[in-house]
């Protein structure tokens, strides 16, 4: 039997931190970290919400759990305030920071604790997460591993997460001086310090939905809200010295992130693009856009989306474990946006589509290009691969819209026996950009 001692090593901090949030939110965030089942814990309640009768609801729901300690603090001017005053009283070696409308599986601890286990230099770790509506659990959000160029332009992690303590002293705490985005504002600055991030594939946290009128005052926070969002993406691409621009998307609850490809003339000999004869490129500027893309340094190949008549035929590709390739999102409706937005967000991707597609010219000359011992999709995944070794990057792109026929090329017996002797370390851990608890094969990204 597993020693439970050793089990419960690593201490875990939960912050719950109570800032313009009402009773009912706070007594089902704070029961359900109560609910876990781990003595290494100590669970912190910072109550900023003055007349709220937050203490008296504490001491209700958590009785007398050792583990949590009730905190009264001052209103300060957000939530990122409220945290940042959790983090000095945490003594955990990971914290986990509670949303305003979220509740904890009781299983979360045991999933952090393995995947620390294996994974210990992963600084920030999300988990897939679902939704409760009328008590019914809905909506699973089963997301990919870190995924740079999604989370440039959706914060896809959400509002729960866990971050190691050591990870602080290279971010810093939150930015108090943000109210909605300051959590989005911490991964950024995460990730231009090359931190890791970590991503456990179970439902582990769950957000509460309910039913917001359609008022001026709530579609004024939202409008803040997305505002606040694209300062701070804008921030981080001026930082990073990268040319680009955002916009806000049609329906005011998103924004679309346009690099400037404008060189792409002048630096044609600074990469390869593939068009095969029977491709119809139907994006004006096509070409640029990709550059865009592959000027970047961290980025390797880009390719968009590939339709035939009404039907999507692929958005990029998926593989599994056997080194098989899959068309992404084959056959759903080119103007649907897909599960969680898949066919219509940029993102990283494990293969792209190599009929029309483009390379960075030095990395197909330093990688060796193409292994000509194999064939179809076979060679094209095993680039890919190389790209991704060589901590490249290989990027959707859906706003650049190509129309082909619906044949694709694929290896034969032999061909897939040198892929997975060359990548036997990399393939068999199966495609880190599509999660695991979706259906593989050609019906994928669907529930």
């Amino acid at each position: 039997m597993e020693n439970k001692m050793e089990l419960e090593r690593i201490r875990f901090s939960i912050i719950i931190g109570a800032y313009e949030t009402n009773a009912v939110f706070f007594r089902q965030g704070l029961s359900s970290a109560c609910a876990i089942k781990w003595k290494n814990l100590e669970i912190h309640v910072l109550d900023a919400c003055p007349g709220a009768g937050l203490d008296e609801v504490t001491r209700q729901t958590a009785g007398d759990d050792y583990r949590v300690s009730y905190h009264r603090i001052r209103p300060r001017g957000s939530l990122a305030d409220v945290f940042n005053a959790g983090i000095g009283m945490a003594r955990g070696d990971y914290l986990i920071f509670l949303g305003l409308t979220d509740r904890l599986n009781t299983m979360i601890l045991r999933y952090l604790s393995d995947h620390i286990m294996l994974h210990p230099d992963d600084q920030i770790i999300y988990t897939d997460h679902d939704e409760i509506r009328d008590k019914s659990r809905m909506n699973p959000y089963f997301l990919p591993d870190f995924n740079k160029e999604l989370l440039l332009g959706d914060n896809y992690i959400g509002d729960t997460f866990i971050v190691k303590r050591d990870a602080f002293s290279r971010t810093g705490f939150f930015n108090k001086n943000l109210r909605f985005a300051f959590d989005y504002d911490l991964f950024l600055r995460a990730m231009a310090k090359g931190i890791r991030f970590g991503h456990v594939a179970a439902l582990l946290w769950h957000r509460m939905e309910y039913d917001l009128p359609d008022s001026p005052e709530i579609r004024e926070l939202r409008r803040q809200s997305l505002r606040e969002h694209i300062t701070v993406a804008m921030t981080y691409f001026n930082q990073a010295g990268v040319a680009a621009s955002i916009s806000q998307g049609i329906l005011g609850d998103s924004w679309e992130v346009r690099y400037d490809g404008s060189g792409f003339e002048a630096h044609r000999s600074d990469v390869i693009l593939i068009k095969n004869r029977h491709v119809r490129v139907l994006t004006r500027r096509a070409a640029q856009k990709l550059y865009g893309y592959v000027c970047q340094p961290d980025i390797a190949i880009a390719a968009g989306k590939f339709i035939h008549g009404t039907h999507i035929l692929n958005c990029g590709y998926i593989f599994d474990q056997n080194g098989i390739t899959y068309p992404a999102c084959r056959g759903q409706g080119i103007f649907s946006s897909g599960l969680y937005g898949r066919n219509i967000r940029p993102q990283d991707v494990s293969m792209v589509d190599f009929s029309f597609c483009m390379i960075d010219a030095s990395f197909f000359k330093r990688s060796g290009g193409f292994d000509t011992r194999l064939k179809g999709n076979d060679m094209f995944l095993d680039l890919c691969l190389k790209a991704r070794a060589g901590g490249l990057r290989v990027v959707y792109v859906p706003g650049v819209i190509t129309g082909r026929q619906e044949a694709e090329e694929s290896g034969d017996e032999a061909s897939r026996k040198i892929l997975l002797d060359k990548w036997s370390g990399t393939i068999p851990a199966g495609d880190p950009f599509y999660n695991r608890n979706l259906p593989a094969g050609i019906d994928n990204y669907v529930l």
